[in-house]
């Protein structure tokens, strides 16, 4: 009857989806299958059932593999999708009367590397810029008072600029680190790292996200 009750409740939401659901779990569910592809409705849907019976479990995904919760909250998932991807979604609201999900998936290649994507209530994808401007290295860069390095010298050293992101949900902020030592060379990266931030954390400030400074 439980199952019943749910699907009745998700089929509703699917029909017409607002910013009044009560949980990111619902948007979970209705996802159209772009960013959960991996993940039938009906799994998600167990992994839910099993989550509000105090069990967090591993089910299985398209791919043969684990797929299990890493956290949840009434506003947050972040969602273990695959052995080398993870998926964050946060609701966020930016009126009275309407919200946005962030939506981050992370592949570890082996460094990570994040595509960041916001949707509205009904899943349509929204222009990133319109909320976030994703960081590019440049940003990372830090010449220390009265050093003579420039930035564009410490540009050159980077041949694979990549950047992940995570979100804080407790602060609902967004974490953006770069992967360079991950792919680097020791030595190379010794030489720029003095001129590096390990990471950018961006806050929301009206509706539209701002990095801290």
């Amino acid at each position: 009857m439980k199952r019943i009750v749910y699907i009745l409740t998700s089929l509703l939401l699917c029909s017409a989806f607002n910013a009044n659901a009560r949980s990111i779990m619902d948007f979970f569910v209705s996802e159209q299958g772009e960013l959960l592809s991996l993940l039938p409705k009906n799994t998600r849907m167990d992994m839910i059932d099993y989550y509000n019976a105090g069990r967090v479990i591993e089910a299985k995904n398209n791919l043969g593999e684990g797929t299990r919760f890493n956290k949840v909250t009434d506003n947050y998932i972040s969602l273990q999708l695959t052995k080398s991807c993870t998926v964050e979604m946060m609701l966020i609201p930016v009126s009275k009367k309407d919200s946005v999900i962030i939506a981050i998936k992370t592949l570890e290649l082996p460094a990570k590397d994040s595509e960041i994507t916001f949707y509205d209530t009904s899943w349509q994808p929204i222009a990133t810029k319109r909320y976030f401007k994703p960081a590019s290295m440049k940003d990372f860069i830090r010449i220390p008072k009265g050093d003579k390095t420039k930035k564009e010298t410490v540009l050159e050293a980077i041949d694979f600029p990549i950047v992940s992101y995570t979100i804080n949900p407790d602060k609902a902020t967004i974490i953006a680190r770069h992967g360079l030592s991950e792919y680097m060379s020791k030595e190379d990266y010794k030489n720029i790292k003095p001129y590096l931030q390990d990471s950018i954390n961006y806050t929301l400030q009206g509706h539209t996200f701002k990095p801290q400074r």
